[in-house]
């Protein structure tokens, strides 16, 4: 489980990177409790960033991004482009985050997000 979020500290770090780059801002959109629901021990993560997005200077997202708590059966990180339809689940593989099967690398995620944010830019 800890390769996961060392996964999704990586992914966090391409967000922020693609923002500095392209005009984007990064928002934290929520942390993890500061606690395991029911276990009662403190969780020790990488970051404490559940989920993330990339908007638009105006603050309207057009790309969330999630990690699973610990305690969920099937782990994963989840990406969303808001009003497109498009949600991708990564899973961890050998070579780090996999989509269907193929490597989910830094260049695909600025692939992505930045025809997401191209798309799905406000008008006027």
């Amino acid at each position: 489980m800890e390769a996961l979020y060392q996964a999704w500290n990586e992914l966090l770090g391409w967000m922020r990177e693609y923002a500095d780059a392209k005009g984007a801002r990064f928002i934290v959109e929520a942390d993890f409790p500061n606690q395991i629901y029911r276990l009662h021990r403190p969780l020790r993560l990488p970051t404490p960033v559940m989920s993330a997005s990339l908007a638009y200077p105006n603050q309207e997202r057009f790309l969330l991004a999630a990690v699973s708590p610990p305690q969920v059966r099937d782990p994963g990180i989840e990406i969303r482009v808001v009003k497109a339809h498009i949600y991708l689940h990564l899973h961890l593989g050998n070579e780090g985050l996999e989509y269907e099967g193929r490597a989910f690398t830094k260049r695909r995620f600025f692939q992505l997000a930045e025809t997401a944010q191209k798309a799905l830019a406000p008008v006027g």
